[in-house]
């Protein structure tokens, strides 16, 4: 009767501890990244009161005869479910959906948690909101890269206030140069009057100029208005470069025929066939129609034909480049086409602002030459470097890639510009934002992201078996196994959400369902007490 009692007392005991885990997980049920726990019984010693008989003789055997003495706490399991994520918009606010904990250091030994409230200190360091130790992960070098990201780096977190200034080294240009780009190239006035000195006649002389298949070529004829006037060599060709300097003014397309700069053979008008002739001056090679008139009668007072020339065939592109110590400076360079497939930038067509040649030319070779193929896709001259000084106290020299390599020349619209370039002025860190592998990316003032930290997830092979350690941390003990640290979504571990938080994973109808079982429990091994205690008095009884 004496087991019965202390068998009772046992299941007191037992339920009674159910009741407190219970307890504790509904007044948790609203607390950040905890995890619930239950309780599990099991039956104490039985003691023998006849032990079992093997069959003999004849006779079949016996059961063992054996009483139970009571309950004792089987183990309090905590329960690792996910859950329930809730949406807070902050964005230092942080849970995992999935496998594993934050890594937080308390000064002495890291420690691990799923509540992901966090928030920066007074010395810019990532923490635990609600106890201040400091989330651990790995910064990012100046140029934002993260070499290795393993448990011997592994270190507190801190954001870059500030991001020093870059000189810029390489810059990328893409668009297309408009393979049909034509310069232009008119006759002012288009009609002159031509006077024989000797007889005193006159006529006036139109001037047409058409465009010919060659690039920078135009054929010019002049007509007389008096049709019994006589013109020789009254037609030829005119090639010029991009400047508009004259190449050649010849009888052939191709510049074979022959040079009608060379006296005698300039063009000549026979004014009504009188045979008194009056030749028309050309310029010479080498000569430029912004200073020399493209025809000119000798013996005319003051009557020239100028050469309108406008350049059309170009792309003027504007870059901005940094120096060593963030200065702003703009390259301004100018694409010209010289012929077909062929795009030139020459050293004058260059300019840095605020700064002056390191050399004597801002390229490394001027004039630059960019070839095209019959497909449109660069095939020469796709990069060439630029060389500047700074004016201040930035580094001389400061060299700058410039690549053309993604280029195109197609007929169509000229859209050549600046693509991408590096390089960046200082600037201050105005906000930050988290992925979902842990990266940590600071938007600065001066219009750059950088990436300056990632935060540090563990894992475990039994995650159940660490220890409680209070504030929803978890510490390592001898069951749960050593832990597993890297990267978010790397290895088991899951990704991290930002701007949310896990809510605690306890079931409320769960919950109050165990508690009443724990009270009915509870009751039943009252009555075992109450009962033994009845029959006792009984035996007392006897006696009277």
């Amino acid at each position: 009767m004496m087991r019965s009692m202390y068998a009772g007392v046992s299941g007191l005991k037992a339920h009674q501890t159910k009741m407190d885990v219970i307890g504790n997980n509904i007044s948790n049920v609203n607390t950040v990244g905890y995890k619930g726990s239950r309780v599990t019984f099991k039956e104490m010693l039985s003691q023998t009161l006849k032990g079992a008989s093997s069959p003999q003789n004849g006779r079949g055997g016996t059961n063992p005869q054996q009483v139970g003495l009571g309950v004792a706490l089987g183990s309090i399991d905590t329960s690792m479910e996910q859950g329930n994520l809730q949406s807070t918009g902050k964005m230092t606010d942080v849970s995992i959906q999935g496998e594993g904990f934050f890594m937080v250091n308390d000064g002495k030994q890291n420690v691990y948690t799923r509540a992901g409230s966090l928030s920066f200190d007074e010395d810019g360091f990532l923490v635990n909101s609600s106890n201040g130790y400091r989330i651990q992960g790995w910064k990012a070098a100046e140029d934002g890269t993260i070499s290795k990201t393993n448990a011997e780096n592994i270190e507190d977190i801190t954001l870059d206030e500030t991001m020093d200034a870059s000189a810029t080294t390489n810059i990328n240009y893409t668009g297309n140069l408009n393979a049909a780009a034509e310069n232009t190239l008119t006759a002012s006035p288009s009609k002159i009057q031509i006077e024989d000195g000797t007889s005193g006649a006159t006529d006036n002389v139109s001037v047409s100029l058409n465009k010919t298949e060659n690039f920078n070529q135009w054929k010019f004829s002049l007509s007389a208005e008096n049709s019994s006037s006589n013109i020789t060599n009254g037609t030829g060709y005119i090639t010029l470069d991009e400047a508009g300097k004259i190449l050649g003014i010849n009888t052939a397309k191709d510049g074979s025929g022959t040079d009608l700069t060379i006296a005698g053979n300039e063009p000549t008008i026979d004014i009504g066939g009188t045979g008194d002739t009056v030749a028309l001056d050309l310029p010479s090679v080498s000569d430029s129609l912004s200073s020399t008139p493209l025809f000119k009668g000798a013996e005319a007072a003051g009557e020239t034909v100028e050469g309108d020339y406008t350049l059309n065939a170009k792309r003027t592109i504007t870059t901005d480049v940094y120096d060593s110590q963030g200065t702003l400076h703009t390259i301004d360079l100018t694409a010209k086409k010289v012929g077909d497939n062929t795009w030139e930038i020459e050293n004058n067509d260059v300019d840095v602002s605020d700064a002056t040649m390191s050399t004597a030319s801002w390229l490394s070779n001027s004039p630059h030459t960019i070839n095209f193929d019959a497909d449109g896709n660069v095939v020469g001259g796709g990069t060439v470097d630029l060389t500047f000084d700074p004016n201040g106290g930035a580094a001389d020299g400061q060299a700058v890639a410039l690549d053309f390599s993604n280029f195109t020349q197609f007929a169509g619209d000229m859209t050549a510009d600046f693509d991408t370039s590096d390089g960046y002025g200082q600037g201050d860190l105005k906000s930050f934002t988290i992925d979902g592998s842990g990266a940590i990316t600071g938007s600065y003032d001066n219009g750059y992201n950088k990436t300056l930290a990632k935060i540090g997830i563990a894992s475990f092979s039994n995650p159940a078996g660490m220890s409680r350690e209070g504030d929803t941390l978890f510490s390592v003990s001898n069951n749960s196994g050593d832990p597993q640290i890297g990267l978010a979504g790397t290895g088991g571990r899951g990704m991290i959400a930002p701007g949310t938080l896990e809510m605690s994973n306890v079931d409320l109808a769960q919950q109050f369902t165990e508690m009443i079982t724990a009270q009915r429990g509870f009751q039943s091994n009252s009555k075992i007490i109450s009962t033994s205690d009845e029959m006792l008095q009984t035996l007392v009884n006897l006696k009277r």
